[in-house]
């Protein structure tokens, strides 16, 4: 006789799921889950759920009474009134704790589920998954006196008897029977130990990981997303599925630096020869990179958002009336952007596509112009995550800072697709990869060039003269942007 009892902290887990079995075994169902086990009730005469449960959004089965039982979305489950129209799944079982059922209070059951059988159950503690399952009998109220014991705050018991099964990351009991459905829980990945900063979070479903192609790695490619105001959680989640068709080796934000393919994966970034040449990362843009004209997605009467009400803000300054700065893109908006459009002589649609964009951001303290000093905490943090990237890739690799280039130089060598990134947006930060360069090689302990006397001699400056940048206040970046201007 056996009893397995997870104990599985809210915060590890990724995904709850009820799992139907269509015929299938628990070992058959479980896939890669962490833990599963026989769920709710169900008639063994017709093989059809009993009570309420839902899946995936899916009502598999709703009596004409309601009861409590548990409801989540993806892992934020909590005990609820049932059918929870909001929630994507459900389950219920028989009561044993509940916002009207105490430790001390009869438990409601049909005789048939009652007397000393197995059983399995689920349960909350304060930051807790309890999941039970004996092929040992027990009572309906034992079982409740054992899980109260354990902290349970709320629960419920599942389908018992025969049906009582499941496989707790490698401790099982086995049963013959096929069930309705399944209960399985996946766990968050684990994390490696940061590397420099660096977490791994490689995108084991990606097309691209399982091609399973390999590169030597001979240079570094530094990409910007184009969508601005995702994270590098976000883009790495977007990216990790059969079908995308992107994929780097890292992605970087102001506060993460992601692993997200082995740096010998062959990735899928530059659309040119550079794929099997270089290593890639991706730098994650602010919100406020919505307003560059070339990350601008046209925006017309239905759209809404943070970028709408910059336009409304826009025409509001310029005299013209959108009927309210709500961030919805209304009749009022089209009817304002056209009599706009119209006097700045471009094209009247009623939409703000690139062009109007451009003309609009033209304006002196324009709402719509890109910002630097909005941002500039934001820029400080990837670029130094991005340099701390490159030294570490440069050093395992024996590459040199001359190796790194963006993927609009890539693009004039002829190993890269025409994108504009990142030199769309480093500019208005003062920055130029020729910097960045110089920036990774003074890390990796190239000899700092001589800015003073580059700029001196390119411009034939007195010495008072470099006296005084020198002494200004951002004298050392000015210096830098004379001496690799072009």
């Amino acid at each position: 006789m056996s009893k397995h009892i997870a104990s599985i902290p809210l915060a590890d887990i990724e995904r709850i799921a009820i799992v139907t079995g269509n015929g299938r075994s628990m070992a058959q169902v479980k896939g890669d889950a962490d833990y599963i086990c026989n769920a709710g009730f169900y008639d063994m005469t017709t093989g059809r759920p009993v009570g309420h449960l839902k899946a995936d959004g899916a009502v598999l089965a709703k009596e004409a009474w309601g009861c409590w039982g548990f409801a989540w979305d993806k892992s934020d489950i909590k005990m609820s009134a049932l059918p929870d129209a909001k929630r994507t799944n459900y389950i219920s079982g028989v009561e044993m704790l509940s916002p009207m059922i105490g430790i001390h209070d009869a438990m409601h059951y049909r005789p048939e589920v009652g007397g000393s059988r197995p059983r399995t159950a689920m349960a909350l503690t304060g930051n807790e998954l309890l999941l039970y399952c004996a092929d040992s009998p027990t009572t309906p109220e034992a079982l409740r006196d054992t899980l109260y014991k354990l902290g349970a705050e709320t629960a419920i018991m599942l389908d018992g008897g025969g049906s009582s099964q499941c496989d707790f990351q490698g401790k099982k009991i086995s049963s013959s029977r096929r069930v309705h459905n399944y209960l399985a829980v996946w766990l968050r990945k684990k994390e490696d130990k940061p590397v420099d900063g660096i977490t791994q979070a490689i995108m084991t479903n990606s097309d691209c990981y399982k091609a399973g192609r390999t590169i030597t790695p001979k240079g570094i490619m530094v990409h910007s997303t184009a969508t601005p105001g995702a994270d590098a959680n976000v883009i790495r989640d977007a990216w990790d599925r059969a079908g995308a068709e992107a994929a780097v080796h890292y992605i970087i934000d102001d506060k993460h630096t992601l692993q997200t393919l082995p740096d010998t994966c062959r990735a899928w970034h530059a659309g040119g020869a550079a794929n099997s040449t270089h290593l890639s990362f991706e730098i994650c843009e602010p919100q406020e990179c919505r307003l560059l004209p070339a990350e601008w997605t046209p925006l017309k009467q239905g759209s809404t958002g943070w970028a709408v009400k910059r336009i409304q803000m826009e025409l509001t300054a310029r005299g013209y009336d959108p009927k309210g700065i709500d961030g919805s893109f209304g009749p009022g908006c089209t009817a304002a952007l056209k009599a706009c459009q119209k006097e700045l002589g471009i094209a009247v649609d009623g939409s703000c596509g690139p062009a109007t964009l451009a003309k609009l951001a033209s304006r002196q303290g324009s709402y719509l112009a890109y910002n630097p000093q909005d941002t500039a905490a934001y820029f400080a943090a990837v670029w130094d995550r991005a340099v701390t990237l490159c030294v570490r890739l440069c050093r395992t690799y024996g590459l040199t800072a001359d190796s790194i280039l963006c993927h609009s130089e890539g693009y004039v060598k002829g190993i890269a697709s025409n994108h504009a990134d990142v030199m769309h947006w480093w500019p208005y930060h003062g920055k130029t990869m020729d910097m960045f360069r110089v920036a990774v090689g003074e890390v990796l302990g190239a000899k700092t060039p001589d800015f003073r006397a580059q700029v001196q001699a390119r411009f034939g400056l007195a010495d008072e003269t470099m006296d005084y940048l020198e002494a200004y206040k951002y004298g050392s970046d000015l210096l830098q942007k004379l001496a690799v201007g072009k």
